[in-house]
């Protein structure tokens, strides 16, 4: 497996009359080969200002962006299907000063440009998942995205013959790496899948003998037999995976392998390889250890973020030189890290979104009042659980703060508990020793 520092590296592995990339415009099946793809690279045309923001819909022209702009202007990847004011925050906060995508989208975000902003940079801005607050942007370069790749590669590698579905946002780290630096780097095909309202379609389609999905995509997909009997493998990753689903896949004979990784560290950090999917491998780049609060620290010479954009108090705070604190708990068995929780103030919710639970439990203070003992947290079966002391009869209030938030972030349950919530010597709630049978 090669590391390769840059996309135009990675996509010389493929042959030239090799299929790089097969795509829909309109009703219209067409592809490109490895040749056409640089050639279209080359003569991809430079906008002026040095700031460029993608709307990012996993199209043909979307792709074609990305890939000719890297190292070339600082480029600011947003999810075209983010809430209105939480792109223009997210373009206000990284001085964009052109924005590529739908038209229309571009004219309504015209306004909140920011032209002939001096940037020397030329690095690829990814937005972790969240509410417009808690959402930051991580700096990450062509190489620390060449080299997840890699790291991915090595212990899952692919043949030139393989075809990969992508139907994961390019706007996230794990679906831009793994749907499609992934592939790419082996000279395999990608397929670029045409929306969530074709997920139905397209596995029939298209015939991927490799996919990457989220928990609850990848539960949804296997339950209602859409995929496609030439696929063989399925990486699953951005959120815990039930059981049922994996079973479930496994049943159908198809491979799946689970991996965890940040946006922080430009993807997957450790990778299942075995029977089970909760014994990962860790990826040759990293060294990791467990701190004694069982925190998962990781240290990588070539995948960690710069930092966050404009954030040197943030970055900091969980970055170390080459060495990154990721709130998140673990522990190693015979070399194998297999994860037990989240020490971060973030739920992940199976579908791969995130709640920050300092933001929604302030909105919940607002109701229930500032001296309330409570604490909101995730439950075994995945929901949300309100841990509640010393106050009752809230059941009105909670079921009306439920309305203002999707189904998946609202509270199932309200666990009274006897005691007071236990808390560090700074006051913050210590979650991981919330019992979800308190009140049984």
């Amino acid at each position: 497996m090669e590391r390769f520092k840059s996309f135009k590296e990675l996509l010389g592995i493929g042959f030239k009359e090799d299929t790089a990339l097969e795509f829909f415009v309109g009703q219209v099946r067409k592809q490109m080969t490895y040749g056409e793809l640089n050639e279209a690279i080359n003569s991809y045309p430079l906008p002026k200002e040095k700031v460029v923001g993608l709307l990012v819909d996993n199209s043909i022209d979307c792709v074609l962006s990305i890939l000719s702009l890297a190292s070339k202007r600082q480029l600011v990847l947003l999810n075209g299907d983010d809430d209105i004011e939480v792109l223009k925050s997210q373009i206000k906060a990284t001085h964009v000063g052109a924005l590529l995508g739908d038209p229309d989208l571009v004219e309504e975000l015209n306004d909140c440009l920011e032209k002939d902003y001096e940037c020397a940079d030329a690095d690829i801005l990814f937005f972790t998942s969240g509410t417009t607050s808690s959402s930051k942007a991580v700096v990450l370069t062509e190489a620390s995205l060449c080299s997840a790749a890699y790291n991915g590669g090595s212990l899952l590698p692919l043949e030139r013959k393989d075809s990969l579905l992508a139907v994961l946002p390019l706007s996230h780290v794990f679906g831009f790496v793994c749907s499609l630096l992934w592939p790419l780097s082996f000279g395999a095909k990608v397929y670029l899948g045409r929306g969530l309202k074709h997920i139905f379609f397209d596995f029939a389609e298209f015939k991927p003998s490799i996919t990457t999905l989220v928990p609850q995509m990848a539960g949804f997909l296997a339950a209602k037999s859409l995929f496609n009997k030439e696929l063989r493998l399925i990486l699953i990753g951005a959120g815990e995976c039930p059981d049922s689903v994996l079973n479930l896949i496994k049943s159908l004979g198809i491979r799946v392998s689970f991996g965890y990784g940040l946006t922080e560290t430009s993807s997957g950090i450790a990778l299942s390889l075995g029977n089970n999917p909760r014994e990962m491998s860790i990826c040759p780049d990293y060294k990791v250890r467990i701190a004694e609060d069982n925190e998962i620290i990781v240290e990588s010479d070539f995948t960690l973020m710069k930092g966050y954009y404009e954030d040197e108090e943030g970055t900091s705070s969980v970055k170390k030189g080459n060495v990154l604190y990721t709130g998140d708990l673990g522990k190693l068995e015979n070399g194998h890290l297999f994860i037990t929780g989240r020490k971060k103030e973030i739920i992940v919710f199976d579908d791969g979104s995130k709640l920050f639970i300092p933001e929604y439990e302030g909105k919940l203070a607002a109701l229930l009042g500032a001296s309330a003992d409570f604490a909101i947290n995730k439950l075994g079966d995945g929901s949300l659980g309100l841990f509640v002391h010393g106050q009752e009869g809230i059941d009105d209030l909670v079921e009306k703060f439920n309305l203002q938030y999707p189904r998946s972030h609202r509270i199932a349950k309200i666990i009274h508990v006897k005691t007071p919530l236990p808390r560090t010597k700074t006051g913050k709630v210590q979650r991981y020793l919330l019992k979800e049978s308190e009140n049984d």
